[in-house]
């Protein structure tokens, strides 16, 4: 069968039509270049290189589409957020919305062998807190009476100052190598679900918040 009329230019041979086998031989003298687009067969190649490597990059995330469940922020989050002028954007509101089931089920896990296990974690979030709070305010000369206000306006460089010394800890506990990427993952959990419970953050005054 020949396809559509094929033309060639400047020294170059066209092709038309289905082809089957070998459609050229070269035989190339030393010094010579030759230089081919085989564009057909990048794209017959490209889709499975592609899908290889979406999926190495998706398994190295550590979690999967069944194991995460978005989930609406409820109005009363949403409420402590804006009084702490903490973006609902922000990166552990962002990651909580996300992965709260699969935090869920750690805690769960955990829980089997200390029933106190939430309780703890959000009191050492809290505890770290309220030391970064004292330091940056103390750096800052801030007056006693007024660092719940400069606690609001300093929001999302608390909330890193925690997430940082946490994982620190979390560091130095273990032995052998720590995957960066999802450590900091499991601690940005652990302190957005602080945040959540007002153990992180300034609670608001009208209190709708847990």
């Amino acid at each position: 069968m020949i396809g559509p009329k094929a033309s060639a230019g400047d020294g170059s041979t066209a092709v038309g039509g289905n082809n089957n086998g070998t459609i050229t031989n070269l035989t190339v003298g030393d010094g010579s270049t030759v230089a081919l687009h085989l564009e057909a067969e990048l794209a017959r190649k490209l889709p499975s290189h592609l899908g290889a490597f979406i999926a190495q990059l998706a398994f190295k995330g550590g979690l999967t589409a069944s194991s995460t469940q978005m989930r609406p922020l409820p109005p009363e989050v949403a409420d402590k957020l804006r009084h702490n002028q903490l973006p609902v954007r922000h990166p552990i509101i962002r990651d909580w919305i996300r992965h709260s089931l699969a935090l869920e089920r750690a805690y769960h896990g955990v829980e089997q062998q200390n029933a106190d296990a939430r309780y703890l974690v959000r009191q050492r979030a809290g505890a770290v807190y309220e030391e970064e709070l004292l330091k940056a305010a103390q750096d800052s000369k801030i007056p006693e009476a007024e660092i719940s206000e400069f606690a609001r306006h300093h929001a999302i460089m608390l909330v890193q100052a925690v997430t940082d010394r946490l994982l620190v800890d979390y560091r130095a506990s273990k032995t052998g190598l720590v995957e960066e990427e999802i450590a900091r993952l499991a601690v940005s959990l652990v302190v957005a679900d602080a945040v959540v419970e007002c153990e992180v953050l300034e609670k608001p005054s009208h209190a709708t918040a847990p």
